[in-house]
């Protein structure tokens, strides 16, 4: 259950896109196309780059292939599959990035200052598109446009933004609510405005590949990618053409890769996870949780001491291997442990303690009785029910992961298993003692729905401190420190694991570094391809 960042998120976890659906959004109005060229003709007297064209029925080999759907456009904001998606990494590039450590890094943008709700971008100059026009504020106020529209896959991001404007090369966005984090959501892909391009055609961007076109300049073959030689950075990508070739399923791609026909593949995992892959492989970190969401209307659960009785007793790592194979991080706080920002202050270990979980519950006064099955002086049980998706087979075995630790320590867990939409409905109305969950945490780092009440994913009591120290980081005035001393305090939730996605990738292709969920082909600059295989 999560809110869609993206094309690729989970359908079946739907609990955090229906909270969020319940935001109130606004239709954008149209883009003024005349004020935009205005600005553009008072800064720039170029025309249109006509060099560089390719004669693609001269290239009969290419270095590298990828898997594409055919049908789909490449317009990074209508595209409907993740495989073109991830393609559109390729052609469009955004102001700014996210790298593997969860840091952000500037690309377009050459400064970002925070003032409370505004945002004040400063675009780089000398940047030019792969045919040549110069980019301008304009585009990435008219990208901002399409990005923000409801069918963009970008638009739950952007909900946050109000209004951007323009001046010279500064763009200025205004949110509707503060967060020192909100500029980390800038990071969607910049196109080339054009209100006299063909519709039938994708946009043109910026990045390190373009779309070959025939030497007329119009006819484009949507099957072959050409290095952008124009592309701002000056470590250029040493790898010249790329095919795109579609297949029927992940296992024919996945198969293909081994045998050398087919270069490189992400996977999210959503599907499950690839068996057998006789290729080279990376582990992708992805900022997808599976949380315990706990009902602290309960009794015992409203107890702080039982809530880490719960949390001593679950080793992080034993569920990660249960539900995903190893394809998940164990969780050491509320967040991920790869954001070094926030896990070095995070006390988790990833494993249990069953002696310090034994004493939490001793504390409290709860003792075992003859069912193993711990209980009050006036004879409550510690038994509660655990809402599950039954469709989702990695949350079911992960949940017998929780009931047979828990198990360990006196606490009875029984597994309600239940619809995604039976959940959703359950969750919402506080009818639960604990939930299993995935929730996707956005690139602005906010997990605010997991523990504020009435957003449909926390049901108890305000956790004060929780809530008061993460406002203050939330508003700039207090350090992210305060705010996991005070969750780690407090427990409103249980971080379990961060799930992993997979890059796969051919033998022949070397020098594939660390990558992020939204920079699936980082640092691209050091790959290189091998005809004869990698070198020894």
């Amino acid at each position: 259950m999560y809110a869609a960042k993206t094309i690729r998120r989970c359908a079946a976890l739907l609990l955090a896109a229906a909270m969020l659906c319940a935001s109130i959004g606004c239709e954008k109005a149209e883009y003024d196309w005349n004020a935009a060229e205005e600005r553009r003709s008072q800064l720039y007297h170029t025309s249109l780059d006509t060099e560089n064209k390719v004669d693609i029925r001269k290239i009969t080999d290419t270095d590298m292939t990828l898997p594409y759907t055919s049908g789909d456009d490449f317009n990074p904001y209508s595209c409907q599959s993740t495989l073109t998606k991830n393609i559109c990494y390729l052609l469009y590039d955004s102001m700014i990035q996210i790298n593997p450590d969860f840091e952000v890094e500037y690309i377009l943008a050459k400064s970002i200052k925070i003032d409370h709700t505004i945002i004040t971008v400063q675009i780089r100059s000398g940047i030019v598109f792969s045919n040549g026009a110069p980019l301008t504020a304009d585009d990435i106020s008219y990208s901002y446009y399409l990005a923000s529209r409801k069918e963009s896959c970008y638009y739950d991001q952007l909900k946050n933004v109000t209004s951007c404007s323009v001046k010279g090369m500064t763009v200025t966005f205004v949110m509707q609510n503060e967060h020192v984090n909100s500029y980390r959501l800038l990071d969607f892909p910049i196109v080339h405005y054009d209100p006299n391009a063909d519709k039938n055609l994708p946009p043109i961007g910026s990045g390190r590949f373009k779309f070959a076109t025939l030497q007329d300049g119009k006819t484009i073959d949507k099957t072959l990618l050409i290095k952008n030689n124009k592309w701002y950075n000056p470590d250029k990508v040493g790898i010249e053409t790329i095919s795109l070739k579609e297949f029927p399923t992940v296992e024919s791609i996945v198969h293909s890769i081994e045998i050398g026909t087919v270069s490189y593949m992400y996977t999210d995992m959503r599907d499950g996870t690839p068996k057998n892959v006789n290729a080279n492989y990376r582990k992708v970190d992805i900022n997808h949780l599976l949380y315990l969401g706990i009902n602290t209307n309960d009794t015992a659960l409203a107890d702080e001491n039982v809530r880490h009785a719960i949390s001593y007793a679950i080793s992080t790592n034993e569920v990660a291997a249960a539900g995903f194979g190893g394809m998940a991080l164990g969780a050491t706080g509320p967040f991920t442990p790869n954001w070094k920002a926030a896990s070095k202050y995070q006390t988790g270990s990833g494993r249990s303690s069953i002696s310090l979980a034994q004493d939490a519950l001793d504390q409290s006064g709860y003792v075992i009785v003859n069912n193993g099955i711990r209980e009050d002086q006036s004879g409550k049980q510690l038994s509660f029910n655990m809402l599950v998706c039954r469709r989702n087979s990695r949350h079911m075995a992960a949940a017998e992961s929780i009931k047979n630790q828990l198990a360990r320590v006196g606490i009875n867990v029984e597994i309600t298993e239940i619809s995604g939409n039976g959940l959703i409905n359950r969750a919402a109305e506080g009818k639960y003692h604990l939930y299993l969950a995935e929730y996707s945490i956005q690139n602005d780092m906010d997990i605010g729905a997991l523990f504020i009440p009435e957003q449909g994913l926390y049901n108890g009591p305000l956790p004060y401190d929780s809530v008061r120290t993460y406002n203050n980081y939330r508003l700039g005035l207090g350090q992210i420190q305060d705010f996991i001393t005070s969750f780690e305090g407090e427990l409103p939730f249980i971080p379990l694991c961060y799930r992993m996605g997979m890059a796969v990738y051919a033998r022949s292709l070397e020098g594939v570094g660390n990558i992020s969920e939204d920079q699936l082909f980082y640092n691209m600059q050091q790959w290189k391809v091998t005809k004869t295989g990698p070198s020894s």
